[in-house]
C-alpha cells in the first residue's frame, strides 16, 4: 500500500474510533444486579447488544458501549459501594435509597422513569398502604400487626408510611437514632429487607423479628435480594397471608394481579389511607401516603461528563429499540420482567428487573440527588429522625473545649444523630453545674473530685462514664519522676516541686494530699492545708488552687508559680494553663517544672516513645521515668498494679437528677452512637477522644477508648464514688475549711467573661 494511502486508511481509522469515543464513552458500561433474575435479564442484554454492536443495519448501534456487563452483588448497598468503587457503573434505585446512594456514596441521577406516554420533568407515584380484603387493618389497631416491608430506606415502602405514622405519634419513638427499634417494638413478625445491615444496624442490636417473615435462605435472606423484598415481594409476603399489611407502589396490585396465572385480582384487596379510612386499590389519588419521585438510574459523580452522556445516549437508545412499540421489542423488553427458564431449568419470576415494570419512558434529568427527592422528602427524613428531646446543652469551661464541642456538633450532624448539640461556655466547672442545677444546660463530663461536688451541692447524677481499657471504669493514680533524680522518694517531698493535675480533682487533689498525709509530709490542722503543702514544696502547680472556691485566703502564691500559662491563663483550672489535667502534669515534669507530677496510671505511657505528637512530648522515652512507691521504692512505670497511690473512679457524664429516665436514655443515646462514629483517635476528621496537639482531654480524657453506661442502681454520686474514695474526700474538708455544700462564687468576673467570649470570637476568625 502506498504510504498516502496508509495515511489515508489511518486518518479514517481514527476519526471512527474519536467519533465511537463521542457517543459511548471509551470505557465499559457495568450495570449492577442484585438477583439471580435480574443477572439473568441482565446477562440476556447483553448477549442482544453483543449481536447489534457492530451491525450497520440497527439504527443508532454507535451508542452502544464497547463492552456491556452484568456485576452480581449481594444487595442494593454492596452495588452502591462497588459504583463508589469504580467496580460498576449503573443502577436503578428507588428515590430513597437514591438518596442514600448520594449522600453516602458519591452517587448521581442521570435518567428518570416515567409511568406514563407523555413526557414529564418530574415523573411520580403515589405510596399506598395495602391489606387483604379478608382480613381488615384498621390504622387505630396498627399495634402488634404482621408488616411486610419492600426494603429499608425506600421512599413509598417505608420511608413516607413510617414518617407520617412516627409523626403522629401512633408508632412511640422508642429510642433515638434507632428507628427500626421502634418500628419492631410497635409491630409484630415482619419482613424489612436490608434492616441488617451495617448502616441501618450500627450496633449489630436490631431484633430478630426484622426477618422473621422473609422467605429468603443463606446469604439473600432479609437483604434486598430476598424474595419478599422489593414491591413484588413485599406484595406476595402480604397476599399470601404472612403479613396484615404492606407499604406499596399505587400501581403495583394492578401488575401483580394482571400476571398471567395470578389467583388474585384487585377486588381481593383494599387500601388504607392516612386518614383512617379504607379506599378500593383503584382509588389510590385520594388515598395514599404520599406523592414520591420516580425511581432513577444512578452513577458515580466522579464520573467524566463525557462518560456520563454516553451512558445517558446508550440507555436512551436502548429504550427507543426495546420498549413496547419498538422495533427490537421481540428480541428484548426492556420494561418488563418475564418468566423465563435458564440452562439449568430454574424458573424467574421476579418483577421490576433493572427498571420498573410500568416504566413507559426514561427522561434525561440533571439534578443532584437533592434536587431530586425534593424539600418533601427532606421533610419525611425529619419525622423519620424524631426525638423526644430537641436538644443536649453540653457545658464546657475553655474556649479550646468550645471549639472542640463545636466540631462534635457538626460531626454529629452529619450521621443525623438526635438531639442536637449545643455548646454552652461556663465560667468554670462550679457555674457548669449550676446550670445544669437550674436547667440551663444539660450535660457535662467531670472527674471524680467533680462529681462530689456535683452530686451533694447541685443533685447532679452520673451517666455514662470514661472506660480506659480495662472495663473497669476505673484509673489508678501514680507519682512520677525523671530516673536520673534517684534521690527523689514519696518520703522526701520537702523542698521539690510538685506537679498536680488540679485541685479538687481525684488525681490532682484528694489522692496526693491524702498520701501527704499518710506519708507524714506534714501534720495539717484545721484550715492550714494550703499553708502546709506551700511550706512542703518550693513551688507547685496545681491548677485552680488559688481559686477563690477552693482557697477562699489565695495564698500561698508558690501553689501557682510552676505553672507555665501566661497572663489571665496561668493556673486555670482548665485547659487554657498548659500544665492542667494528667498529661499537663506530667507536661510539668517533662519541662522541668517540677520533681514529681502525680498523674494518671497510663499518662506517662500514652505521652512518651512517639504516642503523642505534641512538641513537648517528642523524643520523650517512656524508660526517662519512673514511679514512686508507697514503700519508698522506684519503679518501671508499666508497674502500676504494684505501685500506685489509690484507685479513683473514671470521668462520668452527669446531668441533673430531676431528668426523665427516657431523657437520660436519650443523653446515653447520643454519646453511645457517636462514639461508634467518633472513638478512633485515627479514622475521620473528628475525634472523641483526642485533643490535637496543643490541648489536652477537652471535653473527655484522651485516654478513653470509650464510654460505658452506669447503671440505674449506681447513677448517684455517693454509689459511683464508692465509700473508701468519699472517705478520703471528707477527711479533707476540714483542712480545707470549705464547705461543700456552698460555693465562695460561681459567678466569673465581668472582665473573665469578657476576655473568654473575646478570645472565643478571635479563635473563630
Amino acid at each position: 500500500m502506498h504510504w498516502n494511502s496508509k495515511i489515508l486508511v489511518l486518518a479514517f481509522l481514527t476519526a471512527a474510533l474519536a467519533d465511537r469515543h463521542l457517543v459511548a464513552g471509551d470505557r465499559a458500561t457495568r450495570w449492577c444486579v442484585v438477583s439471580d433474575d435480574e443477572e439473568a435479564k441482565c446477562l440476556k442484554l447483553q448477549t442482544v447488544l453483543d449481536t447489534f454492536r457492530f451491525d450497520t443495519s440497527v439504527p443508532g448501534y454507535k451508542v452502544i458501549p464497547s463492552t456491556f456487563t452484568c456485576v452480581r452483588s449481594v444487595d442494593v448497598f454492596e452495588c452502591m459501594m462497588k459504583i463508589e468503587n469504580d467496580q460498576a457503573d449503573l443502577m436503578t434505585l428507588d428515590p430513597g435509597q437514591g438518596y442514600y446512594s448520594g449522600r453516602y456514596h458519591n452517587m448521581m441521577p442521570i435518567l428518570a422513569e416515567n409511568y406514563e406516554d407523555i413526557v414529564k420533568d418530574k415523573p411520580t407515584y403515589y405510596a399506598v398502604a395495602v391489606y387483604r380484603q379478608s382480613n381488615p387493618v384498621r390504622l387505630d389497631a396498627l399495634y402488634k400487626k404482621n408488616i411486610c416491608f419492600p426494603g429499608i430506606g425506600m421512599s413509598a415502602g417505608y420511608l413516607y408510611p413510617i414518617a407520617e405514622l412516627l409523626d403522629r405519634n401512633r408508632i412511640p419513638v422508642e429510642e433515638c437514632n434507632a428507628v427500626v427499634k421502634s418500628v419492631t417494638s410497635f409491630f409484630n413478625r415482619m419482613c424489612l429487607p436490608g434492616a441488617l445491615t451495617s448502616f441501618y444496624n450500627p450496633f449489630g442490636n436490631n431484633p430478630t423479628s426484622v426477618c422473621e417473615s422473609c422467605s429468603g435462605a443463606g446469604e439473600e435472606r432479609c437483604t434486598t435480594s430476598d424474595p419478599s423484598a422489593g414491591f413484588d415481594g413485599a406484595f406476595n409476603c402480604m397476599a399470601n397471608g404472612h403479613g396484615d399489611l404492606t407499604f406499596l407502589r399505587h400501581d403495583t396490585v394492578q401488575m401483580m394481579t394482571s400476571q398471567q396465572g395470578s389467583q388474585f385480582t384487585p377486588d381481593n384487596f383494599q387500601l388504607l389511607c392516612r386518614d383512617g379510612s379504607q379506599r378500593p386499590v383503584s382509588e389510590f389519588e385520594q388515598c395514599n401516603w404520599g406523592i414520591i419521585p420516580s425511581h432513577i438510574v444512578m452513577t458515580s459523580a466522579v464520573r467524566e461528563q463525557s462518560v456520563v452522556n454516553g451512558f445517558k445516549r446508550f440507555i436512551l437508545q436502548a429504550v427507543e429499540w426495546f420498549k413496547l412499540g419498538g422495533p427490537y421489542y421481540d428480541t428484548f423488553k426492556i420494561f418488563e420482567s418475564e418468566k423465563i427458564y435458564d440452562d439449568s431449568g430454574n424458573l424467574y419470576t421476579r418483577k421490576n428487573l433493572m427498571f420498573s415494570d410500568t416504566t413507559k419512558r426514561i427522561e434525561d434529568i440533571d439534578a443532584s440527588y437533592y434536587e431530586w427527592v425534593g424539600p418533601d422528602f427532606i421533610d419525611v427524613l425529619n419525622k423519620m429522625r424524631r426525638c423526644p428531646l430537641d436538644m443536649a446543652r453540653w457545658c464546657v469551661i475553655s474556649i479550646a473545649e468550645k471549639i472542640k464541642c463545636e466540631s462534635m456538633i457538626m460531626a454529629f450532624k452529619a450521621k443525623d444523630l438526635k438531639p442536637e448539640i449545643d455548646c454552652l461556655l461556663g465560667a468554670n466547672t462550679t457555674q457548669c453545674m449550676d446550670m445544669i442545677a437550674k436547667g440551663d444546660a444539660d450535660l457535662m463530663n467531670l472527674d471524680a473530685g467533680d462529681i462530689y461536688i456535683a452530686g451533694r451541692r447541685f443533685n447532679l447524677i452520673p451517666i455514662a462514664a470514661e472506660d480506659y481499657g480495662d472495663m473497669s471504669m476505673s484509673f489508678k493514680v501514680v507519682a512520677a519522676a525523671r530516673k536520673t533524680d534517684k534521690i527523689t522518694t514519696l518520703f522526701n517531698m520537702k523542698g521539690k516541686r510538685a506537679c498536680q493535675p488540679g485541685i479538687g480533682r481525684g488525681d490532682g487533689w484528694i489522692i496526693p494530699i491524702n498520701i501527704y498525709i499518710e506519708t507524714e509530709q506534714f501534720l495539717p490542722d484545721d484550715c492550714t492545708i494550703f499553708e502546709n503543702i506551700g511550706q512542703l514544696f518550693v513551688r507547685s502547680c496545681i491548677p485552680g488552687a488559688l481559686d477563690k472556691e477552693y482557697n477562699p485566703k489565695q495564698t500561698p502564691i508558690s501553689l501557682c508559680e510552676g505553672c507555665a500559662a501566661g497572663g489571665y491563663r496561668k493556673c486555670q483550672r482548665n485547659s487554657e494553663e498548659q500544665y492542667y489535667g494528667a498529661s499537663g502534669a506530667f507536661r510539668c515534669l517533662v519541662e522541668r517544672g517540677g520533681d514529681v507530677s502525680f498523674v494518671r496510671h497510663l499518662t506517662v505511657r500514652d505521652n512518651t516513645d512517639g504516642r503523642n505528637h505534641a512538641k513537648w512530648a517528642r523524643n520523650r522515652r517512656s524508660d526517662d521515668y519512673e514511679l514512686l512507691c508507697k514503700d519508698g521504692s522506684r519503679v518501671n512505670i508499666d508497674k502500676f498494679a504494684q505501685c500506685h497511690l489509690g484507685t479513683v473512679p473514671a470521668n462520668a457524664i452527669v446531668t441533673s437528677k430531676f431528668k426523665s429516665a427516657q431523657e437520660r436514655e436519650i443523653f446515653w443515646n447520643l454519646v453511645n452512637y457517636g462514639q461508634q462514629f467518633f472513638s478512633s483517635d485515627i479514622d475521620g476528621d473528628f475525634h472523641m477522644f483526642d485533643s490535637g496537639t496543643w490541648y489536652s482531654d477537652l471535653m473527655f480524657t484522651d485516654a478513653a477508648v470509650r464510654l460505658m453506661r452506669i447503671p440505674d442502681a449506681r447513677q448517684n454520686y455517693l454509689d459511683w464514688l464508692g465509700e473508701d474514695f468519699v472517705a478520703q474526700i471528707e477527711n479533707l474538708h476540714k483542712y480545707t475549711c470549705v464547705s461543700p455544700d456552698s460555693a465562695m462564687s460561681v459567678s466569673p468576673s465581668f472582665l473573665f467573661v469578657a476576655a473568654l467570649f473575646a478570645a472565643v470570637q478571635f479563635f473563630k476568625l
